[in-house]
């Protein structure tokens, strides 16, 4: 182009804006210099890449233990009762005879709060829900638990010589499981996690509390028929207790809910679910505890096959009663067949303890400490299951009416419902 005469062509740009002269040397510059080429892994992602998936990761993970709170508490409660089983054991520091009981008086006084009166007005009226529990819970449950280990006790005789040590610790758990099937209904952890799924709330108060009042007077006939025991059972005194820790918290958190203009919303607010949640953490680190501070001897086989056993008939228990109550009233919501699964399968610590050291405790042939194993693991164990149960249960629930707001906001708000991952 020179040579023809058009033109000559532009001179190259230098730093700063001037240009190169011909014969001139070209400097270094360094907005020229190659630039440093970042690293690529072998799926193309960069460094800057890695570190954001890794928070992201992290993130999600703290997001996780964030919503499974409850389980990790658990968990934590269990250990803590391991290593320091005297804070919590019955005559420790944290006082469990005192402080267990206004726990649960707390639990039922948020309830009371939470509890619509329409709630309760209708929960009366359903009458095919109550039959279904109190019939499972006190004549079903130890008709079908006798009957295992019975069996499980000849299999036990041909397996074992009558007169050794492993016969003898194995007809005491088998005869712990018989008195475990007669104790009546829990008085608190039905009621929690009915209410974390988002349930017949109402319906597992109601049948708690009753079922607590009938085991008074059931549970020791049943025991009387099975171990050949009797005993005088305080039955005003048991029944003035319950009365405390149950009716009269329910009725004063009504009380406190007629006063406030917006129950609902203060509820929502200050995230009154999770206080029974933590309180029911609370009463698994006392039951642990006391498990733990316990002065017998047991084989770890014999406790591990307690523990298989206890687990097995607690999955029957449920199975059993769900199949029960969908085919005697088909008409029943999958709202109250929660708390029927619940409040059937479920047995009470706290009723539960007493009684056995009423009946048992002037027994030199019965020891307390071996009969109860079965109890003290059935508590927990229920808990735990109860709460792996809650996510797949909200979930089939709210299936069943995928249009309704107050179950999806149940689904969706960490302050009112157990999280867990299965």
């Amino acid at each position: 182009l020179r040579d023809e005469g058009v033109g000559k062509l532009p001179s190259r740009p230098m730093s700063g804006g001037t240009m190169q002269k011909k014969g001139e040397s070209i400097k270094h510059d360094s907005a020229l210099s190659p630039r440093k080429i970042p690293i690529i892994d072998t799926e193309g992602n960069t460094d800057a890449s890695k570190r954001a998936r890794n928070f992201t990761k992290l993130s999600a993970l703290l997001q996780r233990a964030k919503k499974n709170w409850f389980l990790i508490g658990v968990v934590l409660s269990i250990l803590l009762a391991h290593a320091a089983p005297w804070i919590g054991k019955k005559g420790g520091p944290l006082k469990p005879t005192i402080t267990v009981q206004f726990a649960v008086a707390l639990i039922f006084f948020t309830t009371g709060m939470s509890l619509r009166m329409r709630q309760l007005q209708d929960t009366l009226l359903q009458w095919q829900l109550h039959v279904t529990v109190q019939v499972f819970s006190l004549l079903l449950t130890p008709l079908i638990v006798c009957s295992i280990s019975n069996g499980l006790r000849k299999i036990a005789q041909l397996l074992l010589e009558t007169s050794s040590a492993d016969y003898k610790s194995a007809i005491a758990l088998l005869e712990g499981m018989k008195v475990l099937s007669c104790m009546p209904p829990p008085v608190s952890s039905a009621v929690i996690l009915t209410k974390a799924v988002g349930a017949n709330e109402a319906a597992a108060v109601f049948n708690s509390t009753l079922g607590s009042f009938l085991g008074i007077l059931i549970t020791p006939m049943w025991l009387l028929q099975i171990t050949g025991t009797a005993a005088e059972v305080p039955i005003l005194e048991m029944t003035t207790n319950l009365g405390l820790q149950i009716v009269l918290p329910i009725f004063i958190g009504q009380m406190v809910r007629r006063c406030l203009k917006n129950p609902d919303q203060l509820i929502q607010r200050f995230s009154i679910s999770k206080v029974s949640s933590g309180i029911l953490l609370l009463i698994i680190y006392t039951v642990f505890c006391e498990t733990f501070s316990g002065s017998f001897e047991i084989e770890i086989e014999f406790l591990l096959a307690c523990i298989f056993l206890l687990v097995m008939c607690m999955i029957l228990l449920i199975l059993l009663a769900y199949t029960l109550a969908t085919l005697a009233f088909p008409k029943l919501t999958r709202a109250d067949l929660v708390a029927i699964m619940y409040c059937a399968s479920h047995k009470s610590l706290t009723l539960g303890m007493p009684l056995l050291k009423i009946i048992f405790g002037g027994n030199p042939d019965i020891s307390v400490a071996v009969i109860s194993i079965p109890l003290l693991i059935y508590h927990p164990l229920q808990i735990v299951i109860g709460s792996m149960m809650v996510n797949p249960l909200q979930r089939w629930l709210v299936s069943e009416s995928p249009t309704n707001k107050n179950l999806n906001s149940i689904m969706n708000s960490p302050s009112s419902k157990i999280n867990f991952a299965l």
